[in-house]
């Protein structure tokens, strides 16, 4: 029994023995002693050579074999560890120059008569005479002396001397192909195979097929084994492509009806031991390092099962890659499991004690009924390599074999053993240390179920997690920038993105600020109120009129000296009180010129400090950087303020605002001096010259009083502030468009920096893009895609918008219907270009302004804000493109993660773990199926764990054994629970796995059924174990199981029909 389930072995099928008659070497005889001699020195060759199975392809002779059987049926004989099939090499009759040779192999359990009754099935050529020692001898003196002497060999010679004769016979005799084809043909149980050399010596290839095409076809039809020593012939005879076979692979494949052959390459010995030369090759001596290696138990079960699948089961040359792999990477494999109790345990019923199990180092599955023990071995091996799943255990957890206080978990002990490397052992009521490493990865049914259907309700992003770390494992080092994973390295590579649309997002916010403005000022509430204004100066200036002074005439008496005097000095008096007033007037505005100067420098000053914090900020962000290359920040910027310039100014203007104060301070005092000096002239004048002087005062101040409503255009509450503050509005709309064309501008450069962002995100996934593409399995059948894109949501705009907006107006109106127009808006584009993110921001403006424009009451947007929300906000959001980001989406079967359903989503997940992910650790997955529905089993699981297994070793527990059969798994575990007798878990591993020749099969044709069909034609499982003698039996054509017991271990696979559940 092979418990380790197929494995890769070396495989020499063509060999002979001392029966041949071109054996180099001493050769059986008449001494029966030194025959039984021979065959153990033949026995010790056999057993020291590197393959583990031969076959004696001896001509026109089973002479060997028999020897072989009869010493190894002896008391002396040396034991023979190797496995050996009987075989016969012979020559047919063939249209062409040279000789065609052919082989055929036997079963290592024919009998002896099944051998002696295929030799008398062959027909001589010429005499067609049954095959045998006498025939072979007649066939030498019945050809003419010419075909003798072309082979060395004279009349005479073969006419007199029997020995001779027999010789010459072996040399030229050819048989008929037609009695080759029906004696391999009617050997009993198909335990007979045709095995044709090709491109060896008397090959197949030598004959002319365009001549002789339908003899050809005959051996490769009937041929299910062909010996070369090419990889590509070896390769062609499987049906896979290489760069060399792709031009004249259909056809071969035609040729072949496309049905794989396998192709071997012997060593064609003719002696026990070489000289490590092609000229004299022993047992396993492979010309030119072409060895045979086959994937099976050493067994005629295990050849017929590399029949069937000679690309999976087979290699020709030095080594199979897994096993180059596998020796590279000792301490990544598991080589077996132990489980026993600890000292000193007082447990009386067994449960998992004794336990140690060889895994094999491809795909290993565990089967067995529900509660047998499958996912208890999943659970041990995940605990003792220190996987972090333990959460999802099903086995080792408390309510279980844990119970509450631990028992009786804790009278046991588990241990992983590593091809390489330091054994892992723990208790089992242990739990897994979150400081060592995980050496296994586990994917537990619980996990499995939790990452394909909670990120569909939304509860966690532990899926895009799972993605994350397997697009960050194929990041190259050198651009990791040190990160330890996938969002560290964005946060490093992206922060300067990051930083440039917060600088651009900060212009926008004030841009926006400035178009709410203008769009208050632009609301007709605005403009009405200002004509309101203007009317009510009109009105103002109109009875400001109505009391203008009487207009009094200058006085015509004559002055006395006296009071003319006091006329001219009230003259001077009111015209120096008019340059006072100018004066005061200009001094005023100097001084606001000068406050506005000073704010000004205050301002530049808190900017340049503000910029000065900014700096050593910015030196402080790039200060690794700089050092990791060598080089000095002041070598490379500096920044220089010059502060005393800004004190010189200040000073300065300080110095002015003091010297027009004092100016100031003096025409005051000066006027109140005049003003006095005026009152008091005043009072010198008679009656009409102060009526006249009354006037002219009175005169002034109704004067100052128009200018103060009449005003200036810079006095905003005057007439002519007024006038000009229409003006201005009059300019707004040019105005407003320009600045929507600014901001316009500013939300394509937004675009432009996060799409920088995305084609540096989209450069992460090149490497794993290229792993993609490189597998022909994920590139063509399942369309796996990354893509970096700017994503949002409408969903999340609109909760957004709404969190500022009220849902009460126009479209806007209603709690779910006002989310609609938003969808709608945001689906009409593809977000790929500047002018789509542009489009979509004015649309959405638009959809606000119109909504708003059913209120009149506030100003712009304004009637659809919330409380103390403020409407540059909201631009803000929308132009900035605070709702789009750089985002990985991937395309799986040409549909968007976001939109796939848990079992596609199950399905991406193994294709990641198994075929995309770079870790190197075993992988441990339980119940797979679970998850898939039928049609993914059979397009996705299978395809995607036999390309897995290329690379690690995977343990899989499954419910259906039948999943394990169409998966060709390497090894499979029977787990049994015996309740009854101890609660005693039991592992079988090691039964015999067949699948029984078939001649003819078609390819692959449509359909699950069909594909399943034809894919796996006979399959059998038996386990060699007295509890439970179970066979899983898939019939060609029949497409269902037969199960000894239980028909429940079985469940449909695919569009099979029910299981049928009978006797043995």
């Amino acid at each position: 029994m092979y418990s380790r389930g197929s494995e890769w072995r070396q495989w020499d099928l063509h060999i002979h023995s001392p029966a041949s008659f071109h054996w180099e070497g001493e050769r059986f005889g008449p001494d029966a002693v030194r025959n039984a001699q021979l065959v153990d020195d033949m026995v010790d060759a056999l057993n020291e050579a590197a393959p583990a199975a031969f076959c004696l392809m001896d001509y026109w002779t089973f002479d060997g074999w028999f020897a072989l059987k009869k010493r190894r049926s002896e008391q002396a004989a040396t034991e023979l560890v190797k496995t050996v099939f009987p075989g016969i090499e012979l020559r047919l009759a063939a249209p062409m120059e040279s000789r065609l040779n052919a082989h055929v192999l036997f079963s290592d359990e024919i009998s002896d008569q099944h051998l002696r009754d295929f030799l008398s099935r062959l027909k001589l050529e010429l005499i067609h005479q049954p095959l045998s020692r006498d025939a072979l001898i007649d066939y030498a003196r019945y050809v003419g002396a010419d075909k003798l002497e072309k082979h060395g060999f004279t009349k005479a010679a073969v006419t007199s001397n029997e020995a001779v004769a027999y010789q010459a016979g072996c040399n030229i005799a050819e048989i008929t192909v037609e009695s080759y084809k029906d004696a391999i043909r009617l050997v009993p149980s198909g335990r007979a195979v045709g095995f044709m050399p090709f491109s060896t010596n008397d090959g197949l290839d030598s004959i002319k097929w365009s001549e002789h095409y339908a003899y050809a076809l005959g051996l490769f039809e009937s041929s299910p084994i062909f010996e070369t020593r090419s990889p590509d012939l070896w390769a062609a005879f499987c049906g896979t492509e290489t760069e060399r076979n792709r031009k004249w692979l259909a056809s071969f494949q035609a040729a072949l009806r496309g049905v794989p052959r396998l192709a071997v390459s012997g060593s064609d010995a003719h002696c026990f031991r070489g000289d490590g030369t092609n000229d004299r090759r022993g047992y396993g001596d492979f010309p030119s390092g072409k060895r045979t290696w086959i994937k099976a138990d050493p067994t005629w079960k295990g050849l017929l099962q590399a029949l069937k699948e000679p690309a999976k089961r087979s290699f020709l040359g030095e080594r199979p890659t897994k096993l180059d792999r596998i020796n590279q990477n000792k301490t990544f494999y598991i080589d077996r499991i132990r489980v026993n109790k600890t000292d000193g345990s007082t447990l009386q019923d067994g449960w998992l004690h004794g336990t140690e199990i060889p895994v094999n180092p491809d795909l290993v599955a565990i089967i067995g009924n529900k509660g047998s023990g499958k996912s208890a071995l999943a659970d041990i091996v995940a605990l003792l390599g220190n996987s972090q799943q333990s959460a999802h255990f099903s086995f080792l957890k408390r309510d279980r074999f844990r119970g509450k206080s631990g028992e009786p978990a804790r009278q046991f002990k588990g241990e992983l053993l590593w091809l390489a490397g330091d054994p892992c052992v723990m208790g089992l009521a242990d739990d897994p240390s979150a400081d060592r490493v995980e050496l296994v990865r586990y994917i537990p049914q619980g996990r499995f179920e939790a990452l394909c259907n909670d990120h569909v309700s939304g509860k966690t992003d532990e899926f895009e997690k799972e993605l994350r770390a397997v697009i960050f494992s194929h990041v190259p080092t050198d651009i990791r920038l040190d990160a330890l994973d996938f969002d560290q390295l964005i946060e490093k590579q992206e922060s300067i993105f990051r930083a440039q649309v917060n600088e651009l997002r900060k212009s926008l916010r004030a841009l926006n600020q400035q178009i709410v403005d203008i769009e208050d000022q632009l609301h007709p509430n605005f403009r009405k109120n200002l004509d309101e204004m203007i009317k009510l100066k009109a009105k103002q200036i109109e009875e400001h009129t109505a009391i203008k002074p009487i207009a009094v005439a200058p006085p015509t008496e004559e002055l006395s000296t006296e009071q003319r005097e006091a006329s001219a000095r009230l003259a001077e008096i009111a015209t120096a009180l008019e340059a006072l007033v100018a004066e005061n007037r200009t001094a005023g505005e100097d001084r606001q010129l000068i406050g506005r100067k000073q704010r000004s420098l205050r301002n530049i000053d808190e900017r340049i400090s503000l910029f000065e914090k900014q700096f050593a900020a910015f030196l402080g962000e790039i200060a690794e950087d700089i050092a990791l290359v060598g080089l000095k920040a002041e070598d490379l910027i500096s920044l220089s303020v010059k502060r005393p310039v800004l004190k010189e100014q200040q000073t300065s203007l300080a110095g002015s605002d003091a010297e027009i104060t004092t100016r100031i301070e003096g025409a005051v005092t000066k006027q109140a001096a005049l003003v006095h000096e005026q009152k008091r002239l005043s009072e010198t004048l008679n009656e009409p010259q102060q009526r006249y002087q009354a006037y002219v005062l009175a005169m002034k101040e109704w004067q100052t009083a128009l200018e103060a409503i009449e005003g200036s255009d810079t006095e905003p509450e005057s007439l002519k502030g007024l006038q000009r503050r229409v003006s201005q509005i009059n300019a707004l709309p040019d105005l407003l468009e320009e600045r929507k064309a600014s901001r316009r501008g500013i939300t394509s450069q937004i675009f432009a920096v996060l799409g920088e962002q995305r084609a540096a995100r989209e450069a992460l996934f090149m490497p794993l893009q290229q792993v993609i593409q490189s597998n022909a399995l994920i590139r063509e059948e399942y369309h796996l895609q990354f893509q970096a894109k700017l994503l949002g949501s409408p969903e999340a705009i609109a909760t957004n918008l709404f969190s500022e907006i009220k849902q009460s107006r126009g479209e806007l109106r209603g709690e779910d219907e006002s989310h609609a127009p938003v969808r709608t808006r945001f689906e009409k584009y593809h977000f790929d270009h500047p002018d789509d993110a542009a489009a979509f921001a004015e649309d959405v403006a638009k959809l606000l302004a119109e909504s708003a424009e059913s209120s009149n009451d506030i100003p712009g947007i304004r009637s659809l804000m919330r409380k103390d929300k403020d409407p540059a906000d909201v631009y803000s959001y929308i132009f900035g493109l605070q709702y789009l980001e750089p985002k990985y989406t991937l395309l799986f079967q040409d549909t968007q993660i976001e939109q796939l359903s848990p079992g596609q989503r199950g399905a991406l997940l193994l294709i990641f773990y198994l075929l995309v992910d770079k870790g190197r650790n075993p992988i441990v997955l339980d119940q797979p199926e679970e998850n898939l529905d039928n049609e993914t089993v059979v397009s996705l699981l299978v395809p995607v764990l036999n390309d897995a297994k290329k690379s690690r070793q995977i343990i899989m527990v499954t419910h259906n054994p039948n999943l394990a059969v169409v998966c060709d798994a390497e090894q499979i575990i029977h787990a049994t629970f015996d309740r009854k007798n101890g609660a005693r878990i039991t592992y079988h591993s090691g039964f015999d796995r067949g699948r029984n020749h078939q001649s003819g099969r078609g390819r692959r044709s449509g359909g699950n059924e069909d594909r399943l069909r034809q894919s796996q034609p006979e399959i059998s499982l038996r386990f060699d174990h007295p509890i439970d003698h179970c066979t899983i039996e898939r019939r060609a054509g029949k497409g269902y199981c037969c199960l000894a017991r239980p028909a429940a271990m079985i469940r449909r696979l695919d569009r099979l029909p029910p299981i049928k559940a009978g006797g043995g």
